[in-house]
């Protein structure tokens, strides 16, 4: 069985394969009582950075936010002990459980990330697959396969992968991956070098505010589930202050009550954090991003399958993923039980 050194070794190994750089520091002494160290990805979240401040100081403590340039970064931390919470994806809630690094989830908060965009030079139909399949197979028979860009071992990349999958169109043989950095999609788009691309809401509404690109397909709901992003502590945490732990999801339940279901609020809460355009800030929050404090807990066991049938892990862990979420302190904060958290 690996142990926490075996763990922080393979996490470590695999940021540097991927070209990220993360400085490790030895773990921190206690922060006072008051104050919760809480990981965000960098750009992120801007209505609950808004708003958590009020509702964690009616729960007595004041949240300490650090960013992070990914989820994977922001578990290895966790894992460090130099944070209390982070918001992770449900792909790396399944990296926790492979790994064995004992963390629970504690919080939804939703979904509507994944946005596939294509250049308008294709003229695709939105959501038409036999156009997309038609164009594939001509490009390809032309010697210029389909280049869709997409930071590969993304959440968007397996979402991708599963989706072209059940067209019956595969990446190795029929179209190319292009290992593209999110930021970077518009200008891609712009540029011609690819001409499809699978996004984060944010900038796939920024492309399409641009005009380079048009949305082909928003990966939310039905088959693709809803459940991409919550909140996870550590087992450690939950043993040793579960108190803190109650305080912490009462604040957020708090915070994520201002604005659930109502996009103007959303989108008046993300204006006050945001720097991104404002119509790319109504774009996201009212076409894309769905909040709920709830989890799909069904949408992250077929993730697990899905990961499992794409190679991208050993096994299947879906049976696992029940361990692995601890919503007793959610039912407390919401006053639901834990069978209506596990879906919305």
């Amino acid at each position: 069985m690996s142990g926490p050194d075996n763990t922080r070794r393979r996490l470590s190994l695999g940021l540097m394969a991927g070209g990220m750089s993360v400085s490790l520091m030895a773990p921190r002494l206690a922060h006072a009582a008051d104050e919760v160290r809480e990981g965000l990805q960098i750009g992120a979240m801007g209505a609950l950075r808004t708003t958590l401040g009020a509702s964690a100081q009616k729960d007595g403590f004041s949240p300490d936010i650090k960013d992070f340039r990914d989820s994977t970064s922001a578990l290895l931390a966790l894992e460090q002990g130099e944070l209390d919470i982070v918001n992770t994806t449900t792909q790396h809630l399944l990296r926790a459980i492979s790994e064995k690094i004992p963390v629970k989830w504690v919080c939804g908060w939703g979904g509507g990330y994944n946005v596939l965009l294509a250049r308008k030079s294709l003229a695709l139909r939105p959501g038409d697959a036999a156009s997309l399949k038609a164009v594939v197979t001509s490009r390809k028979q032309a010697g210029k396969p389909v280049i869709v860009g997409v930071p590969t071992g993304s959440l968007q990349h397996a979402k991708l992968l599963t989706y072209l999958k059940s067209l019956g169109l595969d990446t190795d043989k029929d179209m190319e991956i292009a290992n593209i950095p999110f930021p970077n999609h518009p200008r891609a788009l712009e540029a011609g070098e690819i001409d499809l691309a699978m996004s984060l809401s944010a900038f796939g509404a920024i492309a399409i505010d641009k005009g380079d690109a048009n949305l082909f397909l928003h990966l939310f709901g039905g088959s693709f589930g809803k459940q991409e992003v919550g909140f996870i502590v550590t087992d450690k945490l939950i043993r040793d202050k579960p108190a803190l732990v109650q305080r912490i999801v009462n604040a957020h339940v708090d915070a994520m009550r201002g604005f659930i279901g109502q996009p103007a609020r959303q989108i008046e809460f993300e204006r006050k954090y945001s720097r991104l355009p404002e119509s790319v800030i109504v774009m996201q929050e009212r076409d894309f991003l769905r909040y709920d404090f709830r989890t799909n807990v069904a949408d992250i066991k077929t993730m697990a399958r899905e990961l499992h049938q794409l190679g991208w892990v050993k096994e299947d862990f879906s049976a696992r993923v029940d361990g692995a979420i601890d919503l007793s302190f959610l039912a407390k904060a919401s006053g639901l039980s834990p069978a209506q958290l596990s879906v919305w």
